[in-house]
């Protein structure tokens, strides 16, 4: 009986249960609490600000004080938190959970909220992986599916970011990405309205948690889009929308409202850049090596698979030019804005995590290049090298999301030469580590706000 069951089950669920089940045996193994005992600390601790700060200081406007928050002073003398409540909003679920098995009088901190904010943000992770499934299944066979799905999860930092820390944004936005992405292509080969109505809602919510994805539109608007006579059939449909576009807008604003609201209450103003003025762009000096292969965070370098959605573009553009454009344009736009940032690293990370939630989209020509690679592939001995490549790099990721997690990989210093002095190195005496030390070279944050930032 269970030998016809697991028949019935096609090959891409089964790749979906493996990494489900690799999370559930191996989440405690990979967690990075030992430090603070808690994912509480830093950006985590600001979006987790607004639900401390309603449910345990009733005191949303922090006027009771700072409670060691990252605060900004507005012109009407109130207080703003530098992050927007989008990630305090999809925590909210299981700080609830952890509520209700609280024994009273906590503080928000305790080991319950822990375990239950990280296993729902790690939730969130693979729901991502089970939209990424649908939007593969529409192009291609249950075995590139299920490939596809391995090499996203094991073969890139989105590992680091469902398994040792998921309460950062790129969990979340992945699956935001994921589902709008899949309900953007059917959408396009449906036009049925209700597809356009889920995409406006969520890029809301996206753009709620990370502003500059509203990039994200682009593929909505270019997808179908592979000459100028398709552009203008484009626009002509869209313009056809009418009260549907205005309904769409209207989903598009609501997630966004209360915190809109709220800038205006605090400040005065409906959008307040809470940032400060020493973070900003440098539009004219975009780091884009630096990002895609510098040592220190380089996208490529820490998720070398990643370059399979590269090459992917190629056989996207042969054989499906009406998402070539829109998935094209998107990865540029977001490159860029990711590499015109003063801080393009990003902070304390395992590689590039601004780029972690674009695989959602990347993962479509990704599949392209399976696709291509085992279609081309007549050969038993080249398919093997395929796959034995595939898996060392998905291995060498897993091994180095455990050394960044163990801080031997270097949240924000690591050179070139820290890099292969740890390079499938297992194991560390005090005087390995102390030499790995002089190794690493953190950077002058001070100095990058004011431009010096390829250091």
């Amino acid at each position: 009986m269970f030998k016809n069951f697991a028949k019935s089950i096609s090959l891409s669920y089964w790749a979906l249960f493996i990494v489900t089940l690799f999370c559930i045996v191996f989440s405690y193994f990979f967690v990075n609490w030992i430090k603070f005992n808690s994912p509480f600390y830093d950006d985590v601790d600001q979006y987790y600000c607004y639900l401390i700060s309603l449910f345990k200081h009733h005191d949303l406007f922090f006027e009771k004080g700072y409670y060691g928050f990252w605060l900004s002073e507005t012109s009407i003398h109130h207080f703003v938190p530098k992050v927007t409540y989008g990630m305090s909003l999809f925590y909210l679920p299981f700080f609830l959970i952890a509520e209700l098995l609280s024994k009273g009088n906590s503080t928000g901190y305790e080991s319950i909220y822990s375990w239950a904010i990280h296993i729902g943000c790690m939730l969130y992770g693979l729901l991502g992986l089970f939209f990424c499934r649908k939007t593969f299944l529409l192009f291609f066979s249950e075995k590139i599916t299920a490939i596809s799905l391995f090499i996203i999860f094991f073969g890139t930092n989105l590992f680091c970011y469902i398994l040792i820390n998921p309460e950062l944004t790129h969990s979340i936005l992945f699956l935001l990405i994921s589902i709008f992405v899949y309900n953007t292509i059917k959408w396009y080969q449906s036009s049925q309205t209700k597809y356009f109505y889920i995409i406006c809602f969520l890029l809301g919510l996206i753009s709620l948690i990370r502003p500059t994805e509203l990039c994200l539109l682009i593929f909505p608007l270019l997808i179908g889009v592979s000459n100028f006579q398709s552009f203008k059939k484009k626009v002509y449909f869209i313009l056809k929308l009418k009260y549907n576009l205005l309904f769409g807008l209207i989903l598009f604003i609501l997630p966004l409202f209360p915190q809109l609201l709220y800038w205006k209450i605090q400040s005065g103003q409906w959008l307040y850049f809470s940032y400060g003025n020493d973070e900003h762009f440098f539009w004219k000096d975009p780091q884009l090596i630096n990002v895609l292969i510098s040592y220190r965070k380089g996208w490529l370098v820490y998720s070398p698979l990643m370059a399979l959605s590269l090459i992917g573009f190629i056989q996207l553009f042969k054989q499906k030019k009406d998402l070539f454009l829109g998935i094209l344009v998107y990865f540029l736009i977001n490159l860029y804005l990711i590499s015109a940032w003063w801080d393009w690293s990003f902070g304390g990370s395992f590689g590039m995590r601004a780029l972690v939630h674009v695989s959602a989209v990347l993962a479509i020509p990704l599949a392209y290049t399976m696709k291509w690679v085992i279609g081309k592939s007549n050969v038993v001995v080249s398919k093997l090298v395929v796959y034995i490549t595939i898996i060392f790099l998905c291995s060498l990721n897993v091994f180095q999301s455990n050394l960044y997690k163990h801080g031997i990989i270097s949240f924000d210093g690591m050179t070139k030469e820290a890099y292969w002095y740890t390079f499938l190195k297992k194991s560390y005496s005090e005087s390995d580590l102390l030499y790995l030390e002089t190794l690493i070279k953190h950077p002058d944050y001070e100095q990058m706000k004011k431009g010096k930032r390829d250091n």
